[in-house]
């Protein structure tokens, strides 16, 4: 299917018409979900720039551990080293772009890339390459994981790809306060249940399922 271009991308995103809409409980326009510039600039502006949820504390418990995570379409890591600070990082070799772990979840003491053995303590530092010694003017320090910003709120991991993100509590806003008024102890929550799958759909229309609850939407007449 062809793709609007994105001139029309601006005309489907802006508009006063659109804000009455949304106010009147429509959905979104019905090329929000189908055009392929709409969809390049939510992967720039959303996937690229905003904190993105990927996960809780418990699954970094212990020193060693880690799990991996995508961000769009930017591969990550997630560690917890011996220093007990959460780290996140582009999970993508500064050697030759292969990816560094491949496993979902585990514990290690350090990051081994399958393709040439670049190997990365749970920092991000470089710990070893082969044959770096034969390069008199190779700095380790210069090719470390890239890292990524990473806070929690309560049990629950973000992380923002983008360098200069502004920290997480300024898109939290007063969510924090307005939980902490109903006496919910996020600290105490445990996950039960994990499931994964894969859904061919956009992604909005996943969220809008789970927004659905208790709620009302109209189709969008746009």
């Amino acid at each position: 299917m062809r793709g609007h271009d994105v001139g029309d991308a601006v005309d489907i995103l802006g508009g006063a018409r659109l804000a009455r809409s949304l106010d009147q409980g429509a959905t979104l326009p019905a090329q929000w979900y189908t055009s392929a510039s709409v969809f390049e600039r939510e992967r720039d502006h959303i996937f690229r720039r905003c904190w993105q949820y990927v996960g809780l504390t418990e699954q970094l418990a212990r020193p060693g551990d880690f799990f991996t995570a995508q961000l769009g379409e930017v591969p990550i890591v997630l560690t917890r080293p011996e220093d007990g600070q959460i780290r996140a990082f582009a999970n993508v070799c500064r050697h030759r772009g292969a990816l560094v772990v491949r496993e979902e979840c585990g514990n290690r003491k350090t990051l081994q890339c399958h393709y040439h053995a670049w190997t990365y303590n749970l920092d991000g530092s470089l710990r070893a390459a082969p044959a770096a010694k034969e390069q008199a003017s190779f700095d380790a320090r210069a090719f470390g994981l890239i890292p990524m910003h990473v806070e929690t709120w309560g049990p629950f991991i973000f992380v923002n790809p983008d360098c200069e993100a502004s920290p997480l509590s300024d898109t939290l806003g007063e969510l924090p306060a307005l939980v902490a008024a109903t006496g919910l102890d996020l600290n105490g929550i445990r996950r039960r249940v994990r499931r994964i799958y894969d859904i061919a759909a956009n992604w909005k229309v996943v969220i809008d399922n789970y927004l659905e609850c208790g709620t009302l939407s109209l189709p969008c007449a746009a």
